[in-house]
């Protein structure tokens, strides 16, 4: 089961899915250049991400790739999350299961 494109993991773009995901269960409002600069990423990467997200109908509230922007994930970006998320859950529970824990 494909969520994302691979292209997007590991890089600034998977960075900023999850501080959108993890600022919008906090109702805290969230920049590009918020991000950019948390994770180091020079802004002309982050504005490129920014294009490509919105592309891919993964961000609500830019357009132009303008960093001081506030940004919001799409619907759909947060089910992908939390779809990644709960894989992830997953996988750590059937790697970590606690000897003789019953299932």
């Amino acid at each position: 089961m494909e969520v994302f494109s691979p292209d997007i993991f590991g890089e600034p773009a998977w960075e900023m899915l999850l501080e959108l995901f993890v600022a919008d269960a906090h109702s805290v409002p969230i920049t590009g250049r918020i991000v950019a600069d948390r994770h180091r990423v020079a802004a002309s990467v982050m504005s490129r991400w920014l294009k490509h997200l919105t592309v891919q109908s993964l961000l609500i509230g830019d357009g132009d790739s303008n960093l001081d922007d506030e940004l919001t994930l799409s619907g759909i970006a947060m089910e992908k999350v939390e779809a990644v998320l709960l894989k992830a859950r997953f996988l750590k529970d059937e790697f970590f299961e606690q000897p003789g824990s019953v299932r």
